[in-house]
């Protein structure tokens, strides 16, 4: 585990264990936060929505994305540099026995696909053509999986409150009954399952995405890096025009960076406030 993954690690640790300290500070009786039906009213109504909205193969899929959590970010695009510049070597040089040694053993299949594309000597048109598809399905993969999340942290509140409904309506029957003891517990229901509504979408759902949008921009920026060396490798520049290009187009692609980020952070802002009438 690498030292970046444990600082998220730690980072959440961390802040859980803040959360369990204020309600234990704030709170006469802590244990009166726990509250299992709450739980489950907040949690199955989630699920369920979900399992509704998407296939369950996809919501499979993006409850195995939430270990981004605690998972690192950091994506060494030094390395795919070297990676380009060490075939636009043999490209340039000729080595083409080498050359197809080396695509052979390649890990990455949008490399290995791009580079094995300009090999047999297909059109730039094409090669770019296939490597912008690649790009916009893996962009169109990501989004699916950052929707649900965001779907997920509408879905939670509003089934907070419908507990919260739930527990009144229970309360005004205990009312009639003359059930003290029933009325306190219906009212701690409508009371925590709207905190668990807000609790799960707020620091579990709306973090996941966030942070899955994160690594979606950083993924994009790897391909669009990649597929800009490829390129070059076919048009034959040599080993140091491809490295000066691609160390400038990551440089720009950086300061680019927040400033889309921001962008889309706005449009999700104002797109929310269209759903809800705000």
């Amino acid at each position: 585990m690498s030292f970046s993954k444990y600082s998220n690690l730690a980072g959440v640790v961390i802040g859980l264990v803040f959360l369990i300290s204020a309600i234990g500070l704030t709170a006469e009786n802590p244990m009166a936060f726990i509250n299992i039906p709450g739980l489950l009213i907040v949690l199955g109504g989630t699920v369920t929505a979900v399992l509704v909205s998407v296939p369950f193969k996809d919501a499979v899929h993006a409850f195995k994305e939430a270990r981004i959590v605690i998972d690192p970010l950091d994506m060494n695009l030094n390395s795919e540099i070297n990676k380009v510049l060490h075939f636009s070597k043999l490209w340039f040089r000729q080595q083409y026995d080498q050359l197809d040694t080396d695509i052979g053993r390649l890990k990455d299949p949008f490399l290995q696909r791009g580079l094995q594309m300009v090999r047999d000597e297909h059109s730039m048109e094409d090669i770019m053509s296939f490597l912008n598809w690649k790009i916009s399905q893996h962009r169109a993969k990501e989004a699916s999986v950052i929707n649900l999340f965001r779907s997920m942290a509408t879905f939670a509140p509003a089934f907070g409150m419908v507990g919260s409904l739930l527990g009144l309506v229970n309360m005004l029957h205990g009312l009639e009954s003359g059930g003290l003891a029933s009325v306190t517990s219906d009212m701690a229901i409508a009371l925590v399952t709207t905190f668990y509504g807000l609790l799960l979408a707020n620091l579990v759902f709306k973090p996941i995405a966030s942070k899955l949008e994160q690594r979606r921009n950083q993924h994009v920026l790897k391909l669009s890096l990649l597929s800009e060396g490829i390129a070059l490798v076919h048009q034959n520049r040599t080993p140091s025009v491809v490295r000066d290009t691609l160390m400038s187009f990551l440089q720009v692609q950086d300061n680019e960076l927040p400033q889309k980020e921001a962008m889309q952070k706005s449009l999700y802002q104002k797109n929310m406030a269209a759903k809800f009438g705000a």
